[in-house]
């Protein structure tokens, strides 16, 4: 097998005043740094362009020795020089803001969710699944060792909801991905260059706040996080490589006609990361360490659908595939 890697994939709040940290906003930090990176690369263009058109001059002259010290290109270096401080200046402000970090608070729940993600890794089920790839003793010992790796060093960052929204317009500027504008979680793949490194192989999660009582309603007294959010965004970072390794190389999935987001939903670890949800939602009535996934649990999960009680990783995988797809997924995929 492959030797599995780490891939470049990422692949999801106003701000509480402590420490004197000024609150980042799209008016004043944000915005002035837009296109940094951009700009730079204008920039190294021009001064590397002028150097190697100068140069070749004096070649063509019968001059010897380089020459870089030309002074129409020493306002890009200083540019350059600039832009770069702005980039300094941008991670110290994801620092800053990461201080606001409550994961602490939840490390009940994250330590729960990442004990159910490595007893997976040792059962004989998984085994069994990674076996039909093709996948040898040596590998299967491989591969649960890189997904208990990878679930041991991920990292948590929970934050408050405006918190959260600051962070994602920071690491948005970082990574010119817009796509991280939407949604409650996203996480941050190993092998990143484009992030600090210390939140490569990371979740990052909002917190949902409080809400007031009301009347006739169930009241929830504090912030609270969505524990299958984080089952999912944890999933990816476990994973980190190995569907993108030679064993799963071959996925071309069949879809059912109408599928509203094949692009995204259809991607091997997105598809991957939802049998996963789909199992917690079959809860105690389905141990895919010990029985087959079949039609009986289809038939519980749409039950569990018409009454509104499906996740919407769930109600993804009925949209996008048929129920012989989603069994054979069920039972062959690594689902973690």
């Amino acid at each position: 097998m492959e030797e599995i890697s780490k891939k470049e994939v990422v692949s999801n709040s106003p701000l509480e005043k402590q420490e004197q940290i000024i609150p980042v906003t799209e008016n004043n930090f944000v915005k002035e740094l837009e296109n940094t990176n951009l700009e730079i690369t204008r920039h190294q263009d021009v001064v590397s362009n002028t150097i190697k058109e100068i140069n070749l001059i004096r070649v063509d002259l019968g001059l010897s020795g380089e020459k870089t010290d030309i002074p129409s290109i020493e306002s890009d270096k200083k540019q350059i020089v600039q832009l770069e401080n702005k980039k300094i200046q941008l991670e110290k402000k994801l620092q800053e803001l990461l201080k606001f970090d409550v994961s602490e608070k939840y490390k009940d729940i994250i330590d729960k969710v990442k004990k159910s993600k490595i007893d997976w890794a040792h059962s004989d089920e998984l085994a069994r699944r990674l076996k039909l790839r093709g996948a040898t003793g040596e590998d299967v010992v491989q591969v649960k060792n890189w997904l208990i790796n990878n679930t041991n060093n991920a990292k948590t960052f929970i934050l408050p909801s405006d918190t959260f929204k600051n962070v994602v317009d920071v690491l948005r500027e970082m990574t010119g991905e817009d796509g991280l504008q939407e949604g409650q979680a996203f996480h941050v793949s190993g092998g990143r260059t484009d992030v600090p490194e210390y939140i490569t192989s990371s979740v990052f999660m909002k917190e949902t706040p409080a809400k007031p009582p009301i009347p006739g309603q169930e009241y929830r007294p504090a912030e609270t996080i969505d524990t299958n959010v984080l089952q999912h965004e944890v999933g990816h970072v476990a994973q980190d490589g190995l569907l993108d390794s030679e064993l799963y190389g071959d996925w071309k999935p069949t879809f059912k006609e109408g599928a509203p987001d094949k692009e995204y939903v259809g991607l091997i670890y997105e598809t991957d990361t939802r049998i996963r949800s789909m199992f917690r939602d079959l809860g105690e009535t389905f141990d895919p360490k010990k029985e087959v996934f079949g039609k009986k649990h289809l038939e519980i999960l749409r039950d569990k659908l018409t009454k509104g009680q499906l996740d919407q990783d769930t109600k993804d995988l009925f949209s996008h595939y048929d129920d012989a797809t989603i069994m054979k997924f069920a039972n062959r995929l690594p689902a973690i």
